[in-house]
């Protein structure tokens, strides 16, 4: 998470921050006037906001647990497909369909979710090899190294 909090960037940041501080003061002033209401308004708004961080940032939560703990090995890559999320303009997320040949046992097929510059789009073209971790217990589960 300390990754995704860098890449935000200072002025994203210090947004958050504000308005973190903004709903705990609302969400305190409701919950104080009505008290039933206020509740389950402020349990929604919790919910709603971990689904979305949840959606939107379990991928790359996971590729940097991966990255920590896994096998370094190299890929070929079998295609490259957008999937319409970007992160702040300039980090677009791409699936990629990789051939994962590991030092010992046979290729295999894997597909992973990455985020990349825009200006590092060329180095990822069918065909190319990329270095890569792989889960070590669910050999499937891939990340970009």
């Amino acid at each position: 998470m300390r990754e995704l909090w860098g890449r935000l960037g200072r002025l994203n940041q210090v947004s958050l921050v504000i308005v973190g501080v903004v709903f705990v003061g609302c969400g305190a002033l409701v919950v104080v006037v009505a008290p039933a209401i206020g509740s389950i308004m402020v349990a929604v708004f919790v919910a709603v906001t971990a689904f979305c961080f949840w959606f939107f940032f379990r991928d790359e939560v996971r590729n940097n647990r991966l990255r920590a703990g896994g096998v370094r090995t190299e890929a070929v890559i079998l295609s490259v497909e957008e999937t319409g999320v970007t992160i702040q303009g300039n980090y677009p997320q791409a699936r990629l369909r990789l051939l994962v040949q590991p030092e010992t046992g046979e290729s295999y097929e894997a597909t992973t979710k990455c985020l990349m510059n825009r200006l590092e789009i060329p180095a990822y073209q069918p065909g190319g090899r990329i270095p890569v971790v792989v889960d070590p217990k669910h050999p499937t589960r891939v990340s970009v190294e």
